[in-house]
């Protein structure tokens, strides 16, 4: 019998087939990097608790407490707000500095029967696997798909990633960030809006989701009809708003619109123009105060600011490049580089970059080798030191 060539219009009604399965199999890959992470940053975990690093008698036993290390430090805080709501105390440390949509999610994991901190590793693990396959999504708007799928890869590995397991707002914050980009370039206004939202009530820094909103608002605007204008202006607005819902609350409930930044002076954290040069600063007087490992932080901004730099370079959206800039470098108007490394991790096309730069086998082999040994030895040191 002989074989002939399917005709044009075969061709054209396989591609939906074809690219859905591309997509499951992205998935089902994403998935069992987001497994194999996560698995071992538990393990590392588990590891520091049994052999009580870095000193005997630190922590509760694993079986009575087995998620001690990863509700640690500011998920403490996060608890603290899930259950008891805010109250600021002046010049002392206060749950204001922590903002509350991730507590509501914890809340609601304590209603449903979970213990708090229980039920912010849950969500932390759960949004993460949702942020990788988001990420991946939104890259492929902009990358070519091989290049899209190993971004997500390498975020799913990366070193400071294990923050993702930790009951921290981050593995809630990245698929917020990530669906509402996608969900801008399919002209989902108020669907984009409410990500952004909810992002900044997680995280300050998802006010900076307005910029690429508001540029692709600009792009499109011209076709757009008044109803679709209204809602892109929505859109563009949702984060300021929902910052601005925060204070107000503040202002309701403590009398002080302002309480969260002024809560966050107790971590030496004070937003001014010379923020960024008292964070400098600090750094060269480090040693001094016997604080080096704000050089971890520094060298993490610096990587950072370099892919982004990739990221431009290879005509990625600068809109997102800005916003992403601007995710690394908004903490340093505080005064200092303490946990900049943690909030980089929302700057999405860091990792595009990243990506960029792995089209060279030597340059990925060299990431997919080094990202899971140093991913386990930095939950290994957060006995040490807090991200």
């Amino acid at each position: 019998m002989e074989l002939t060539s399917p005709s044009p219009i075969a061709a054209v009604r396989l591609r939906p087939v074809r690219l859905s399965r591309e997509r499951a199999r992205a998935y089902r890959e994403l998935a069992a990097w987001w497994l194999g992470s996560r698995l071992l940053v538990l393990a590392a975990a588990a590891v520091v608790q049994v052999a009580g690093w870095p000193r005997a008698g630190w922590h509760p036993s694993l079986f009575r407490h087995p998620f001690v290390l990863l509700t640690w430090w500011d998920g403490r805080w996060y608890g603290i707000v899930a259950k008891r709501g805010y109250l600021l105390v002046q010049g002392r440390f206060s749950q204001t500095a922590f903002f509350p949509f991730f507590p509501v999610l914890e809340r609601a994991g304590h209603l449903l029967g979970l213990p708090v901190d229980v039920a912010g590793v849950l969500i932390a693990h759960l949004g993460f696997l949702a942020g990788l396959l988001a990420a991946y999504e939104l890259a492929r708007a902009y990358l070519p798909e091989a290049d899209a799928r190993r971004s997500s890869i390498y975020l799913a590995i990366f070193p400071f990633g294990f923050v993702f397991s930790m009951a921290y707002p981050e593995g809630v914050v990245l698929p917020l960030v990530a669906l509402a980009g996608v969900l801008v370039l399919r002209e989902r206004w108020l669907a984009a809006g409410i990500c952004a939202a909810a992002a900044t009530l997680a995280r300050p820094e998802g006010i900076l989701l307005a910029v690429p909103i508001g540029a692709c608002a600009l792009r499109r605007w011209g076709r757009l009809d008044q109803w679709s204008r209204t809602r892109a202006v929505a859109a563009v607005l949702a984060a300021p708003a929902a910052l601005g819902s925060f204070s107000a609350y503040l202002w309701w409930a403590l009398g002080d619109p302002l309480a969260w930044t002024k809560a966050e002076q107790a971590w030496g954290r004070s937003f001014s123009a010379t923020g960024v040069y008292r964070a400098l600063v600090a750094l060269a007087e480090a040693p001094a105060h016997h604080n080096t490992w704000l050089y971890r932080d520094a060298g993490f901004c610096a990587l950072y600011l370099l892919l982004l730099g990739v990221a431009l370079r290879a005509r990625l959206p600068r809109s997102w490049v800005a916003a992403g800039l601007g995710m690394v470098l908004l903490p340093l108007a505080s005064g200092s580089f303490t946990s900049d490394a943690r909030f980089g991790l929302l700057a999405l096309p860091v990792f595009w970059g990243l990506a960029v730069l792995g089209r060279r086998p030597r340059v990925h082999r060299a990431v997919l080798c080094a990202g899971p040994a140093l991913l386990a030895a930095a939950m290994l040191m957060i006995p040490l030191r807090f991200p």
